[in-house]
């Protein structure tokens, strides 16, 4: 139990750091593009590889059968839909994979972290703080600092089904504390990660707890 325990937290950091370094990218090409506008024209041309590439020594989250465990329950389709009024977030889609792609596109569920219809588990979302002109990314959680305990935050799966939480604490996390990836004892919730600025280093982590 042991090892698996160290083997599962060593994949974890792995995932921050992935995220991280992907966001970082954007974030820092992103400031580049304001002053002199983007390479070929467009800010989709920055590139975006997997977070995790089939050339990485630790294999992609869906090859490790010894860490994922399968999802039994919920609707077939994963993806989800977040709404956070303060922020004027509505119905953005949040794909359920770590590619760097999807992350460019929207926002992320980290697959590992569970689902809001399953109970005790910790819903995790990333986005992007600066992201992409012209996608749901760009400036998705530029924003995610405003928020403050008490805040709505909602989630809705692919069948339409409303979790509803509220925003209990707000942190900064380096990419090696990986606890925040961890479940609350006793209890339902999400957290949305992104960058902090202006170096893009840590991560902004808002969580809240399930309501309803």
């Amino acid at each position: 139990m042991m090892m698996k325990a160290k083997h599962k937290k060593t994949w974890w950091s792995r995932v921050l750091v992935g995220l991280g370094v992907a966001m970082i990218v954007v974030g820092i090409g992103l400031v580049g593009l304001f002053f002199i506008g983007p390479p070929g024209g467009t800010a989709g041309n920055i590139p975006a590889d997997s977070i995790s590439s089939e050339n990485d020594d630790d294999p992609t989250p869906t090859s490790r059968q010894d860490v994922r465990e399968p999802v039994n329950d919920g609707p077939a389709d994963k993806t989800l839909y977040l709404t956070v009024p303060k922020l004027g977030l509505n119905d953005l889609k949040v794909h359920d994979s770590l590619s760097e792609e999807k992350l460019g596109e929207s926002a992320i569920h980290v697959p590992e972290t569970g689902f809001p219809w399953q109970k005790g588990a910790n819903s995790y979302i990333a986005g992007h703080r600066m992201g992409f002109f012209g996608t749901d990314s760009f400036l998705v959680f530029f924003r995610l600092n405003e928020l403050a305990s008490g805040d709505e935050i909602i989630l809705k799966d692919s069948i339409g089904k409303e979790y509803n939480y509220r925003v209990t604490k707000s942190m900064v996390v380096t990419p090696q504390d990986v606890e925040v990836l961890e479940p609350v004892a006793g209890k339902s919730t999400i957290s949305l990660q992104t960058c902090t600025l202006p170096t893009f280093s840590d991560r902004l982590v808002v969580q809240g707890e399930l309501t309803s």
